[in-house]
């Protein structure tokens, strides 16, 4: 990991540099919302960068700590242009008692001075949308003003932004007075980060493989997602932490599966995933809107693990809930779901004192938002109503071995004609001997309350991520995952 240089006398040696830059079109644009969305001001932590307007040549600055700010003020442009910011820092002495700035401009390095410092017979220049400032210790030292947003890159090719390191360059989207990091990269650097982001590095080769195919193709389907950039670096996208996130098991998997997608009819597929599935994946219509013929249900046959989990609500709660999704039904008095022949719920109805209201899809987890822990984890569970017992049951089975009833309610008599209630111990007896059996019953739930036990984790559509480490373990290859998961596919 890079260390984070503190310089306590700064320096500035800025020079140019013609360098190949990040922006091909086989990059990609990652919007670091996690910790970069709409902020004031960025730290860089790097003892030298190069910076640029664009694609275009970066230059380098050798100081140490950096504090980027959005930028706007009014400006008269000197018109002296220079190609190294030594050069443009010459000219400051030519300025004295003004307040002048070294510029990167599009048409190199020049000198600012800001129209409320002096009258000068020069042209003004109001900064654009994309200026923001380099500080040193609470100092500008320079500024970028182009028509394209700011970047930079590091020497060694990783940016050290204090609690996270990026691969590529850096861009710095601005919206008025603050701004977003974008993270600019070829796909399978940025890759290196997702791969392991989101399923652990000490899994099966074959199941990372699967994972680095997956992730590609789901990148290159969905780019432009967020317009100013292609993907975020969440959930909502694909998990990426950058340069911490990175192991060589991941490494190896993107490298032996570069350039692999996943195809359906020659059309590149959107290759979703997720978490765990308990046991069965759904079409994709039954949780978004359309079909799509390669994301069929799977009964997976293969997945042993897989996460487990409990939600309790009253029914305050549950009124709540229903009442912030504008269901309008008045207090919840029941909750109730129907299920698909796999054991997934594929309705669930809210019972109110105003009237019922029936969700299906996604909204059966997403309805939930806004309670405490957010949305169910899954559509694979049972609904359980209050307080009940369960456990070892004794039946009463009628003459045609068909017609049952549990213990519950129901009195015996015997030979002699004394008549006692069945509870949980039973007493058998016959001619010459009895024997004793005991229900074990657990009480589960709490009165005036509904209880959620569910299995598995995510919208459960494609490819199951416990489902391919089991597969792997198993000694499928990452192929053979892939095409189980998503129905009549090429890998190419």
């Amino acid at each position: 990991m890079k260390k984070i240089f503190t310089v306590l006398s700064l320096f500035l040696a800025v020079f140019a540099v013609s360098t190949a830059v990040y922006g091909s079109e086989t990059d990609v644009r990652i919007g670091l919302e996690r910790n970069f969305k709409n902020v004031s001001q960025i730290t860089v932590n790097d003892s030298a960068i190069r910076v640029g307007i664009g694609d275009r040549n970066k230059y380098r600055a050798n100081i140490g700590v950096y504090v980027i700010k959005p930028v706007g003020n009014t400006y008269y442009d000197t018109g002296e242009y220079k190609t190294t910011f030594e050069q443009a820092e010459a000219l400051l002495s030519k300025y004295t008692g003004t307040s002048c700035i070294p510029a990167l401009t599009e048409s190199g390095w020049t000198v600012y001075v800001r129209a409320d410092s002096a009258k000068l017979d020069k042209p003004v220049v109001k900064t654009g949308v994309n200026c923001v400032g380099f500080a040193v210790d609470g100092r500008y030292r320079f500024i970028v003003n182009g028509s394209e947003p700011c970047r930079i890159m590091a020497e060694d090719g990783i940016v050290n932004m204090g609690s996270s390191l990026y691969r590529g360059d850096i861009e710095f989207y601005r919206q008025g007075s603050v701004m977003t990091a974008v993270n600019v990269l070829p796909v399978d650097s940025y890759l290196y980060g997702v791969v392991t982001s989101e399923m652990p590095s000490s899994w099966s080769l074959e199941a990372l493989k699967a994972q680095a195919v997956a992730a590609r193709t789901y990148a290159e389907k969905n780019r432009g997602r967020h317009g100013e950039y292609n993907l975020c670096d969440t959930v909502h996208c694909q998990a990426y932490y950058g340069v911490q996130n990175e192991s060589e098991s991941g490494i190896r998997a993107v490298n032996e599966t570069s350039g692999k997608e996943i195809y359906y009819n020659d059309e590149l597929t959107d290759a979703v995933y997720f978490s765990s599935d308990g046991g069965a994946t759904f079409n994709s219509e039954e949780v978004w809107s359309s079909s799509t013929p390669y994301l069929k249900a799977v009964k997976d046959t293969h997945e042993k693990e897989y996460r487990e989990w409990t939600r309790t609500f009253t029914y305050s709660e549950l009124t709540n809930i229903c009442a912030a999704n504008g269901y309008g039904i008045g207090n919840v008095v029941s909750v109730s779901a129907d299920y698909t022949d796999e054991g997934l719920v594929s309705s669930l109805t809210f019972k109110g004192s105003k009237g019922n209201k029936t969700i299906y899809k996604d909204e059966i987890r997403s309805a939930f938002h806004s309670s405490g822990e957010g949305n169910l984890l899954s559509r694979n569970f049972r609904i359980i109503g209050g307080a009940h017992t369960e456990g070892d049951k004794v039946y009463v089975i009628g003459g045609d071995g068909q017609n049952t009833k549990d213990y519950t309610g129901i009195s015996a008599t015997n030979g002699e004609g004394k008549q006692g209630k069945i509870g949980n111990k039973f007493v058998i007896m016959n001619d010459t001997d009895s024997e004793t059996i005991v229900a074990s019953v657990t009480t589960i739930g709490t009165p005036g309350t509904i209880t959620f036990e569910g299995k598995g984790y995510g919208h459960g559509v494609g490819m199951s991520q416990y489902g391919a480490k089991a597969m792997a373990e198993e000694g499928y290859n990452y192929e053979d995952i892939l095409k189980y998961y998503y129905k009549d596919v090429e890998i190419k």
